[in-house]
């Protein structure tokens, strides 16, 4: 947005102006009082006009759509951390979000028209396959380059702990002369609290599936598995990596051939991606002192193009790992 002075941003009665401390407003989208009301920067004022959303972030107290996700990393960020310096992660975690869904319905689109496409769609699938882990891995990175920026900015009330830099990205973070750190290897390291250092521990079992994944397909010519077309969706054989760890599928998705639904799956990673990011978040308010919000009264929605078919999909993953339809609890890496 461009520099706008605080006494024009007072038009807008969302803001508490007086605690922004330098932070960069993230939407001049709102919804209250059952409207949309948008304002956009003209020179160095600001007008009002008529607008609602497409593909956009906006304030509010409740979503205007049931399908419009609140995310609380998404929230908290834009609410209490959204410094200058951490503009740019910032954007790009919000840009990697909507593309996750775009990349679904992608996926989604190809087993629609399948038929028009003919031979060679399971080497589309397989394409896209890989950009969407490429994106979770760009989220854990984009994540903890706000991580450790936001880092650089406190002081520890125990002066016994020597509070060190942390490392640019989450691999560098979690692993250790190539191996995986522990808890208290990263207390010990980085100067980390504990509770920190826990969420990194918590999320690196599956951060580094996803990257060996990544890294697999990427730097060292591996393939992913063939992809298999039915009526009812694609599918993949449950025994190949890196689907092989995953125990989400109900009895009666399996089929013959140890050949089990591949969207199940995508949606599982995706919802583990975005757990690692609400853990952050979590952890991240306890250990610093944040301002207080920008929009205090409101939260911050995601609206985009796919977010039907996004939020259908986190909530499948979400009935997956809790109460699936078998009576167990379901186990992912």
């Amino acid at each position: 947005m461009a520099d706008i002075e605080l006494t024009k941003l007072s038009a807008i009665p969302y803001f508490d102006l007086f605690n922004l401390q330098g932070r960069f407003i993230s939407t001049l989208m709102f919804h209250g009082d059952g409207k949309w009301r948008m304002w956009v920067p003209a020179g160095d004022q600001l007008i009002e006009i008529n607008a609602q959303p497409a593909e956009m972030f906006y304030f509010s107290v409740e979503p205007e759509l049931p399908t419009d996700l609140y995310l609380h990393f998404l929230d908290f960020i834009a609410q209490r951390a959204s410094f200058p310096d951490l503009q740019k992660p910032i954007l790009g975690l919000r840009d990697d979000v909507f593309n996750l869904s775009a990349s679904l319905a992608k996926i989604s689109h190809l087993h629609i028209a399948r038929d028009a496409i003919g031979t060679g769609i399971s080497r589309m699938v397989v394409t896209e396959i890989e950009y969407l882990f490429s994106l979770c891995r760009s989220i854990f990175d984009l994540l903890q380059e706000i991580a450790s920026v936001l880092w650089e900015t406190i002081f520890l009330h125990d002066a016994t702990i020597l509070k060190k830099p942390l490392k640019d990205t989450f691999s560098a973070m979690v692993l250790f002369k190539g191996k995986e750190s522990t808890q208290e290897e990263l207390s010990e390291r980085f100067g980390l609290p504990p509770s920190l250092a826990a969420y990194y521990k918590r999320n690196s079992a599956f951060f580094l599936t996803l990257r060996d994944f990544r890294d697999n397909i990427v730097h060292r010519g591996s393939q992913v598995q063939t992809i298999f077309s039915s009526d009812a969706g694609f599918l993949i054989q449950h025994s190949l990596k890196p689907f092989s760890n995953m125990e989400i599928w109900r009895d009666d998705e399996k089929q013959q051939n140890d050949l089990v639904p591949l969207f199940p799956a995508l949606g599982i990673v995706i919802h583990k991606t975005l757990s690692a990011c609400e853990d952050f978040s979590a952890t991240i308010e306890r250990v610093i002192q944040f301002p207080p919000p920008i929009a205090p009264s409101m939260r911050f929605f995601m609206r985009g193009y796919f977010n039907e078919l996004f939020s259908a999909t986190l909530c499948d993953a979400t009935n997956r790992l809790t109460n699936d339809l078998n009576g167990t609890v379901q186990k992912v890496r």
